[in-house]
């Protein structure tokens, strides 16, 4: 049986679900999943497990992403993008690249206040924000903190600006570049995006044909993670259910990658107890 991680390349008006369905006719399987969609207007990096990498999917969702952008100016979209029902806006105004970079810094840096676009597949009682406004439904939905590390221009002719963006899970692009337009009066869309990286795994590495293994991906997991050795004695007390005593869990959230010598062996957590480790999730080889 396969098990790992796939570093894939998406291509421009393929669904995320689209490029999972060629993963799983190629590799034969039904259990594969992706850790953060693309919207089809998107091309990128899509990190997809299978087989028993889909139990660690949720340890790679949280990674920070890196994107570069090209937004149009002078103009507004309900999607936020070029896919959506677009209108000209304020085409008078013509800025100049130090204006956008100033406004980026004072608003558009650190820690910020987003609030997700309605064309998206957010879930408002167990329906997609994007599907419910399509049947002319009316989606509420709240702003969330995300973080900018880095936004920053790498091309300019207006009013066309391509950036290159540094961001937290869970950040909106083409919110960051709605809002910006309107922060500078003049509207903006998000004409084509591209995702460079998730976490430390670069989409210059991606190959459908090659499979990363499960224990290489976590060694690769960002420092954030903490890592927790055991040897043969407290694994096999492990897979039993059993608290290995003396040991802990000492960053993070209270979880760590368990390894026995160099080979993953699952997720590790904090007894209740908090006088051992207990084994979160289990992986089977």
């Amino acid at each position: 049986m396969n098990d790992g991680f796939l570093l894939l390349d998406k291509k421009k008006g393929e669904t995320s679900f689209g490029a999972l369905f060629e993963v799983k006719r190629l590799y034969k399987t039904k259990h594969a999943g992706h850790c953060g969609t693309l919207d089809p207007l998107a091309t990128g990096l899509l990190i997809i497990g299978i087989n028993q990498g889909t139990k660690l999917i949720e340890y790679l969702v949280g990674l920070d992403k890196e994107y570069e952008v090209l937004a149009e100016f002078n103009k507004v979209s309900d999607s936020y993008d070029a896919e959506g029902k677009i209108e000209e806006v304020n085409k008078k105004i013509v800025l100049k690249k130090s204006a956008i970079a100033k406004a980026i810094k004072a608003k558009f840096l650190g820690e910020i206040l987003q609030m997700p676009p309605v064309f998206s597949a957010l879930k408002i009682n167990g329906k997609r924000a994007c599907d419910l406004v399509r049947k002319g439904k009316e989606v509420k939905l709240k702003e969330r903190k995300v973080h900018i590390y880095d936004f920053k221009i790498v091309e300019f002719s207006w009013p066309f600006v391509k950036f290159k963006v540094k961001v937290s899970s869970g950040t909106y692009i083409r919110s960051l570049i709605h809002d910006l337009g309107q922060d500078l009066k003049c509207g903006a869309i998000v004409s084509e995006l591209h995702r460079n990286s998730i976490g430390d795994f670069d989409v210059k590495n991606a190959d459908i044909k090659k499979m990363i293994s499960i224990d290489e991906m976590m060694k690769n997991l960002p420092k954030k993670f903490e890592k927790i050795s055991v040897n043969e004695k407290e694994y096999e007390a492990l897979k039993k259910g059993q608290i290995v005593m003396n040991k802990k869990v000492e960053q993070g959230e209270g979880i760590a990658m368990a390894f026995l010598k160099d080979k993953f062996i699952g997720v590790v957590e904090n007894s209740k107890a908090n006088n051992g480790i207990k084994f979160k999730k289990m992986i089977v080889f």
